[in-house]
């Protein structure tokens, strides 16, 4: 019977309790804070700028002509309603809603209104009811249709395409005969006025907003699993800021706040209030920001939309004694009807047009190097740019080891896995310290003899016991190797689903696990037993890319096998680990390269595909360990799990020759 994870259970405690602390600190607030106005302006700045590159629109894609089109078109008693399209990237049109009284004289207020993920988007009956309203109320109100197109790898979110649809719906807007420039508004809820936030911190012709049910910290928003957010994190942005910083950019053009009290932001008044507040009071303007929190669950009630007219009656119409403004007697469009009015146009390529923008400008491709110094230089640039992708810190973290027991580092192991008791003769659980708040559980099998003894570290994704029961290991045993199996972040004991905190911290999971292989490189080169020049790292499944990122940021590893997952992140990446906008520094094969001149085997190389080759993409990795002059120390290989004793016996010869 394989070893169960049971077996090798290092921890009492589930995951939830281990790694309780490093949520708390990598999640703790980044609060907005000045000591004067002059202070604040010199910090929104850098926000603003670090806010494009987060979103992707660092380089901003070009302000096309909008070639706007029309659809069908609806007359109703006091507005109508177009179906408008606008080229935002070439031969790619935002779609949205525009809704005109009847009757303008000069020009009028107009308001955006980003929606979240309703069923039916704008044409949900609260979105419709907001936009029949502003329109009845003497607003051109447009509506701009989400879209959820996502492509972590060259830095594109559903934020980054929605942002740049509504800059371009702002272009849209300021450019009509019948807007006034200088009142255009933005009113968005949940999903929404998390679009509205993030247009507010990168535009400056807004002038009024109303952001309900959605602004907190970040920490509140429900990203942990059991709780899936339909809302969209932007890779890295809890580097540099959060949502109440993100709103005081705005700052002090008027902000109105909606909250309610069953949903994350029943804790607003007294928290992120205070913290924009105190900003809005830098510009002696405190009147210019307001709040009100509603009974009830998160929504966007008919008593809070009311709330916004009033506001727009007050900070856009300029009537600062406004009386509260109801909603105007309305009657919603049927979905048929509404969706009778579609005409995209014929030339449109959609989401295909945008990631084809992405893919020819954002794209890293590979320079022409020639000689080693040239090389080198190309190796220790990339390096550089993945330790930030991958968030690693700067300078070197305590790795203190110990083990489980506590007993202080450099003593006997504790917990000792007796033969007659567990599935394996000869292990040890032991636990390392990575980082703050992180302890990495892992099974260590000394080899045979005396010593020094080579290491296979051995990575998988479903955790050291699968590891443990694997081919390698057992074949790699059998020839006297020691073996160090170790439960990466966030795999077998340390499982957690933190997709969504972790792009948001800019901590993906391939940079925790890069942490914790690199506190066991220090363990084992503090065992006298362990010979330095023999470490294999040996990484499957989605933890092949790990293993070539732990290997080419570490040289001290001596050898490395990976598997390649028969894909490369610009062919699409499925199965490959998430790392925001590593595409605009490089690919597997260019991670790969920086390994070189060690000994790697990589296995799983994408082959000839019809009319695209991707395996063309290994020859960099070629060409690089040929520069270096050692090309016999790669080995490549389309196929599967190569057979481990063909790995061991390649790397008997290849230890002996390893270069650093």
């Amino acid at each position: 019977m394989p070893p169960q994870p049971k077996d090798f259970q290092v921890f009492p405690d589930g995951p939830h309790l281990r790694l309780a602390g490093y949520f708390e600190r990598m999640s703790e607030p980044r609060p907005a804070r000045a000591q004067s106005k002059a202070e604040w302006i010199q910090k929104r700045g850098p926000i603003r700028e670090q806010t494009l590159r987060a979103l992707g629109l660092d380089p901003m894609p070009d302000r096309l002509p909008l070639d706007i089109r029309t659809g069908g078109v609806l007359e109703r008693d006091g507005y109508r309603v177009e179906r408008i399209y606008w080229q935002t990237w070439p031969r790619v049109w935002a779609s949205g809603w525009l809704y005109l009284p009847n009757a303008i004289e000069g020009r009028a207020p107009a308001v955006l209104n980003p929606h979240g993920p309703w069923e039916n988007g704008a044409c949900h009956p609260i979105v419709q009811a907001r936009l029949i309203s502003l329109a009845k109320l003497g607003y051109l109100a447009l509506a701009v249709d989400a879209c959820r197109l996502c492509d972590y790898a060259v830095g594109l979110t559903p934020l980054s395409v929605m942002t740049f649809n509504n800059l371009r719906a702002l272009d849209l807007l300021a450019a009509r005969n019948d807007v006034d420039r200088n009142r255009i508004g933005i009113a968005g809820a949940s999903g929404g006025a998390q679009q509205a936030m993030y247009l507010l911190a990168v535009d400056d012709r807004l002038h009024a907003g109303v952001l309900a049910a959605m602004v907190s910290y970040f920490k509140r928003i429900p990203t942990v699993e059991d709780h899936p957010c339909p809302c969209n994190p932007v890779p890295g942005v809890m580097r540099f800021t959060d949502e109440p910083a993100l709103c005081a950019v705005a700052s002090p053009r008027a902000l109105m706040f909606l909250s309610t009290t069953d949903d994350w932001t029943a804790p607003f008044p007294d928290h992120e209030l205070r913290e924009l507040r105190a900003i809005y009071h830098l510009w002696q303007q405190p009147d210019r920001l307001a709040h009100r929190q509603f009974q009830g669950p998160h929504e966007y009630s008919r008593d809070m939309r009311e709330a916004t007219y009033t506001w727009f009656e007050r900070e856009l119409r300029g009537n600062r004694k406004a009386e509260p403004v109801p909603e105007p007697a309305h009657t919603v469009e049927d979905l048929e009807t509404l969706r009778a009015l579609d005409r995209p146009p014929e030339e449109d390529t959609g989401v295909d047009g945008i990631r084809s923008w992405y893919q020819k400008r954002i794209v890293a491709q590979p320079p022409q190097l020639e000689g080693k110094p040239a090389r080198r230089n190309y190796q220790e640039r990339v390096r550089a740019e993945l330790i930030d992708l991958l968030g690693l810190p700067s300078e070197g973290c305590s790795l203190e080891t110990q083990w489980q027991s506590g007993v202080p580092p450099r003593t006997t192991a504790i917990v000792d896995v007796p033969q007659a008791q567990g599935p394996l003769p000869n292990a040890y659980l032991l636990s390392f310290r990575s980082e703050a708040d992180v302890r990495v559980p892992a099974v260590w099998a000394p080899g045979s003899g005396d010593g020094p003894w080579p290491v296979l570290i051995a990575v998988h994704p479903e955790g050291k016991a699968a590891a443990m029961g694997s081919a390698p290991v057992r074949e790699f045993r059998e020839a006297g190797y020691a073996v160090l199996a170790p439960d990466v972040r966030l795999r077998g004991e340390l499982q957690r689903d933190w997709f969504h905190n972790t792009v948001l911290w800019g901590r993906p999971e391939a940079g925790m696990a890069v942490t914790d292989l690199q506190a066991c490189i220090e363990w084992l080169l503090g065992e006298e037993q362990v010979d330095a020049r023999g470490l294999v790292l040996w990484g499957e499944g989605d933890l092949g890319v790990v293993a070539l990122l732990a290997a080419g940021l570490d040289e001290r590893i001596t050898a490395t096998v990976a598997d390649c997952g028969d894909t490369t992140y610009r062919d699409g990446g499925e199965g490959l680990p998430v790392i925001p906008n590593l595409l605009r520094t490089g690919d597997v094969p260019q991670i790969a390269s920086l390994i070189a001149p060690r000994p790697l085997w990589l296995y799983r190389v994408p082959g000839e595909r019809v009319g695209f080759s991707s395996r063309r993409y290994y020859d960099w990795t070629r060409r690089s360990f040929q520069s270096l002059g050692e090309v016999e120390a790669l080995k490549m290989s389309t196929g599967g799990l190569p057979e481990p004793a063909a790995v061991r016996e390649w790397l008997r010869t290849r230890l002996k020759r390893a270069k650093r």
